[in-house]
């Protein structure tokens, strides 16, 4: 009998360990909104200054060679789909926008990985090379856009796909 009731007892104290927490709390605790994403990951003051990138011959491109532009930094890889998808949009508001931006899209990836890519498109945004680890930046899922002011300042980030090519978003990135 009472090796009956230890083993009740010690199914019931497992079934109560194992059960999921109370998912309004678990929501509440992990529900972030993707504006304070952008915003915890700009405010943690990245100098874009030490982002080393490189275009696709291997020469360096010095950031105060475009200081006075605004810049449209996307972080992507060839294996990724959703940074794949966003590109169109990109070639769009890269031609929308004209000369208020330069826009570079960085992979970590083999620069012959990132040749052959940008060799089978037809984008006109220029495709880099970046020698900086993306956790040194504090991006952790690509894409990951950075939009830097006339300064060289990281103004914001946007973690994800987006369809660049909207109005608002071109207004948006025009009053930057």
């Amino acid at each position: 009998m009472n090796y009956y009731l230890i083993t009740i007892f010690s199914f019931s104290l497992m079934a109560t360990a194992c059960s999921r927490p109370d998912q309004s709390t678990e929501k509440a605790e992990t529900e972030v909104s993707e504006a304070e994403v952008a915003e915890a990951a700009t405010s943690a003051e990245i100098d874009v200054s030490s982002i080393e990138l490189t275009d696709l011959e291997g020469n360096t491109i010095s950031w105060e060679s475009l200081r006075g532009k605004k810049v449209f930094l996307n972080f992507w890889a060839t294996w990724c789909k959703p940074c794949i998808v966003e590109m169109p949009s990109m070639q769009q508001a890269s031609e929308q926008l004209g000369e208020d931006y330069v826009f570079l899209a960085a992979s970590y990836e083999e620069l012959d990985k990132i040749k052959t890519f940008a060799g089978q498109r037809d984008f006109s945004f220029q495709f880099v090379h970046t020698k900086t680890p993306l956790e040194n930046l504090n991006i952790y899922s690509i894409p990951t856009t950075f939009l830097i002011n006339e300064e060289g300042e990281l103004v914001e980030t946007v973690i994800g796909s987006r369809p660049w090519n909207q109005s608002e978003t071109i207004n948006h990135l025009k009053n930057l």
